[in-house]
């Protein structure tokens, strides 16, 4: 049975559907006709379908900057799959990997598949710096690996801002450190945690290739969108009749129509401004009335919803998440993805964790109906939570 009053605080898993999202959904199929013709059919049906289609990839690309319009725009099935027809096609066009040593599993966990079918690949990780920034560094160091085995291009996979520490990517860096690199890159960043939390401008970035999950912003799950610079190659898995033959299938019209819904009253502004309070309240509570306890990256700069906590001194999982769950809290252990897997968190340990400390971590990520209360409330049941623990093991 369903939990009354939980006080709901992953929103990096999920935001839900908003009510808005939600209200104009229902609206559009009181037409009983709504939905009934696939987009790709030449009689009117079809192309009023099409037209509410474009019409939805058109409010879908503004919100990633003036300068993108729809055809820049590849639809699939959701963000992992973005993320690994990205990392496909950079094996069908004959390039290097370098894949982030702390990706989301939707991108990390394909490299052993791609390995597999593909022995000779040259792959290479790339490792986070203590404050969970990416080694710029080691990044040129492994271009001029690449180059030295015979590599003419690499194709490059990285987080914009991290699923379990909020860390944003210095963009400046990081095109500073491409443009210096001894042979061409093309680069991917996987966006699902900055659409809606920072103001977005793609053809500016460093970036060639773009993802995005449609959940992340309170449309219904299912969907996900690629974002492609112009004359960017990429090669589809399976092309078919969708966006110029680069994505088999019909599109999912209702999750696209529900991705544009949602971008009509995207506000990252707005959503910092009710974040960034809570976030630094609720750190700032923790430091002040715990002694044993780290969060990560607070020294970088970071989304303004996400704290990674961990608790020191404590060898096994002890339950964090389960036990706030049972108090009324929905946070998490890590990535959604991998929820069901209670293992050390393999950022944390890219960024210098020990097994110990890297386990006993949660990931508090709050969102635009966050208020002081469940701030104040949680931190409250963290400290309380925490001292029992202690007199456990006295």
């Amino acid at each position: 049975m369903w939990q009354k009053n939980v006080r709901y605080l992953d929103y990096n898993a999920s935001a839900g559907i908003s009510g808005i999202v939600r209200e104009r959904l229902i609206e559009y199929l009181k037409n009983e006709e709504a939905g009934l013709a696939n987009p790709s059919s030449r009689h009117r049906l079809g192309q009023r379908e099409h037209h509410v289609l474009f019409q939805s990839a058109g409010k879908i690309s503004r919100s990633f900057g003036e300068n993108v319009t729809p055809d820049d725009l590849i639809f699939t099935s959701s963000g992992t799959e973005a993320n690994q027809a990205i990392l496909h096609s950079f094996v069908q066009s004959g390039f290097g990997l370098i894949v982030g040593a702390a990706e989301h599993s939707a991108s990390f966990d394909v490299l052993e598949i791609i390995q597999r079918s593909h022995p000779h690949l040259w792959v290479r990780t790339l490792p986070l710096t203590p404050a969970g920034n990416h080694d710029m560094a080691r990044l040129s160091d492994l271009a001029r690996e690449a180059k030295d085995d015979g590599i003419f291009h690499l194709g490059i996979s990285l987080f914009w801002a991290n699923h379990e520490t909020g860390v944003l990517t210095d963009l400046g860096a990081l095109r500073e450190t491409l443009v210096s690199l001894p042979l061409p890159s093309t680069l991917h960043l996987d966006g699902a945690q900055v659409w809606g939390k920072i103001p977005l401008d793609l053809t500016a970035s460093p970036a060639d290739l773009v993802s995005f999950s449609s959940h992340k912003i309170g449309a219904p799950a299912g969907g996900g969108v690629i974002w492609r610079r112009k004359g960017t190659p990429f090669h589809p898995l399976f092309p078919g009749s969708q966006n110029a033959g680069l994505r088999g299938g019909s599109e999912n019209l209702l999750g696209i129509l529900g991705m544009g819904f949602a971008c009509e009253v995207l506000n990252p502004i707005a959503f910092q401004t009710v974040t960034a309070p809570l976030q630094a309240r609720l750190e700032s509570g923790l430091n002040e009335r715990l002694e044993n306890v780290r969060i990560w990256g607070r020294e970088s700069t970071r989304v303004s919803n996400t704290s990674r906590i961990s608790f020191l001194g404590f060898q096994n999982y002890e339950n964090w998440v389960e036990l706030l769950d049972l108090r009324g809290f929905a946070i998490s252990h890590g990535s959604a993805c991998r929820a069901n897997i209670i293992e050390p968190s393999r950022v944390l340990l890219s960024m210098g964790a020990g097994r110990e400390e890297a386990l006993n971590s949660i990931r508090v990520s709050f969102g635009p109906a966050s208020d002081v209360s469940d701030c104040d409330s949680l931190l409250g049941a963290l400290v309380e939570l925490f001292q029992e623990k202690i007199r456990g093991r006295s």
